[in-house]
């Protein structure tokens, strides 16, 4: 009876030892499940690793995972961040939370786009925008700069996503990089004298122009390309006279995460071209970094962009304090 017990102790042994050879990695995502769950699956399905992903909310976005990549500093869980904007990922990048990339990571993605030691890479970005309400004035003579925002002729009709989550927080602090901390506080304070509206989301601020609660909506172009092939009337305008402003997704190895090779493979792939050109033809609609890649026709290029120059360390430097602010003179009551 003893030999049986040990031979039955020593089969489960060898099954659990089996089951532990099936290859695995994790990774925190923050672009919309809806585009990066179909991208993760085809990683899946070409190199047999299961992909483990943990997504966020749509009113947490980028934030939400950011604290939690920070918050298990001592024990990483996570092994890619896939971020859907730059800035968070700099900091993180700053404070020694990522390793640095694999050889090829991103090839033929310009210098700009990347963190100048190896340790992220930008790829298939969006482009922040104001939707525009149908049949209305803005139609016409849609703003043309953020400041624009703050004139009389658009009292009330603004409206904009919460400025501490998402690519609103990154936009402002960009533009407090760009025109220094007494600008940025001044054309804060003409928004709020203004009526501007704040909701919770990009998504948020795209619906309120779809339901007439405002005339023009600062968000993304992926929240207005999502609706539009639905069958939603919607304009776009593009902040030419400031610059278009690219807010490229992220590819970053978390640093001690528990599966460093699967880690490195799913980075190199996810920053593979035909991941760019999957991610421009969706509903997504993103933006190729690689100036070689075809966009289909209705897509945005790159070229015909001509985006804005971003200092990304300078930037993500002035993340907190610009939000701190934004809450300051435009939430408080």
């Amino acid at each position: 009876m003893g030999d049986l017990r040990i031979a039955v102790v020593l089969l489960l042994w060898l099954v659990g030892c089996g089951g532990e050879d099936t290859r695995s990695v994790t990774i925190y995502c923050s672009h919309d499940r809806a585009h990066s769950e179909k991208i993760l699956d085809l990683f899946e399905q070409e190199t047999g690793i299961e992909v483990k992903a943990v997504f966020d909310s749509e009113a947490t976005k980028t934030v939400g995972l950011v604290q939690r990549v920070r918050s298990e500093k001592a024990r990483p869980r996570c092994d890619v961040h896939w971020s859907n904007e730059p800035l968070h990922a700099e900091r993180l990048a700053a404070d020694g939370f990522y390793d640095v990339l694999p050889a090829g990571a991103g090839e033929g993605i310009a210098a700009r786009w990347r963190d100048p030691a190896g340790r992220w890479c930008g790829f298939a970005a969006r482009a922040r925008v104001l939707a525009l309400a149908a049949q209305t004035p803005v139609i016409d003579s849609p703003p043309k700069r953020l400041e624009d925002l703050a004139s009389e002729h658009w009292r009330g009709r603004v409206v904009i996503a919460d400025p501490r989550f998402g690519t609103t927080g990154s936009h402002l602090a960009i533009v407090r990089s760009r025109i220094g901390p007494e600008r940025y506080r001044r054309l804060l304070k003409d928004l709020r004298a203004n009526d501007i509206q704040v909701v919770s989301s990009n998504s948020s601020s795209r619906d309120r122009v779809l339901s007439g609660e405002a005339w023009i909506g600062l968000t993304d172009t992926d929240d207005i390309e999502v609706v539009r092939r639905r069958g939603a009337t919607l304009g776009e305008g593009f902040l030419r006279g400031d610059g278009v402003l690219l807010l490229p997704n992220v590819i970053a190895i978390v640093k001690g995460g528990p599966h460093p090779e699967e880690a490195r493979q799913l980075a190199l792939w996810l920053l593979e071209k035909s991941v760019e050109e999957a991610l421009a033809a969706s509903s997504s609609r993103q933006v190729p970094l690689r100036r070689e890649v075809i966009v289909a026709p209705g897509g945005l290029d790159i070229a015909t962009l001509d985006p804005v120059s971003v200092d990304w360390k300078d930037a993500a430097q002035q993340l907190p304090e610009a939000i701190r602010e934004a809450e300051r003179i435009l939430l408080d009551p």
